[in-house]
């Protein structure tokens, strides 16, 4: 029962969460327009260390997704530029076929001017059928579920860090705003996933 309501939460919270993420897009265009490539090139960035959680919508293989991530990374510099690895977990519901997917992700950042970021890196993904996710939330969650699918691939992306909330040498809360598309070798399965994600930064560790 514990699984059904929790199965049930996320398809409720994909469709909520589908109007605000539809936008994201829109914001993540003008981002870069008007406050990277108008403005000064100095880094929005402060902190070296971070965790970052997020809403997730997007499309796999034409099909409407939704959920939510969480990340971690770390800043520093490579060929004169401020760069980052990140790590990062989605969390999907997917809607036709109705299934859930669970992606993550590697990749390395190099940040052109200010917030504003090119990736790529590895990627890998599981996913299973709904009624498999149901009986078992957390084995699916976890990757090691009945009839799950494993498969890998590779991760680009792009996207533009905002400066931070809050002004403090130790702590900062940035917003973010993220556009990425992985691709899995497997013939004849899904492919590709796209996401757009928004979320929030907790930065640690004054640059």
């Amino acid at each position: 029962m514990d699984s059904f309501f929790d199965a049930k939460f996320l398809i409720i919270f994909t469709q909520i969460n589908y109007i605000p993420m539809k936008t994201s897009l829109f914001t993540l265009i003008f981002s870069v327009l008007f406050f990277n490539f108008l403005s000064a090139q100095e880094s929005n960035n402060m902190h070296k260390n971070y965790v970052e959680i997020g809403l997730i919508n997007g499309s796999y293989s034409g099909s409407y997704t939704g959920g939510v991530y969480g990340g971690a990374g770390f800043f520093f510099t490579s060929f004169g530029k401020k760069s980052a690895l990140d790590f990062r977990a989605k969390e999907i519901y997917i809607i036709s076929p109705e299934r859930e997917a669970g992606a993550i992700t590697v990749t390395y950042r190099l940040f052109l001017t200010k917030g504003f970021y090119l990736g790529g890196g590895f990627a890998h993904n599981h996913e299973v059928g709904f009624d498999n996710y149901v009986d078992d939330v957390v084995g699916a969650t976890l990757g090691n579920s009945k009839n799950i699918i494993h498969r890998s691939g590779v991760a680009i992306e792009t996207g533009y860090d905002f400066k931070s909330f809050i002004k403090n040498r130790s702590f900062g809360i940035y917003p973010v705003t993220n556009l990425g598309l992985a691709f899995f070798v497997r013939d004849k399965e899904p492919n590709p996933l796209i996401t757009l994600s928004v979320g929030l930064r907790f930065g640690f560790k004054k640059i």
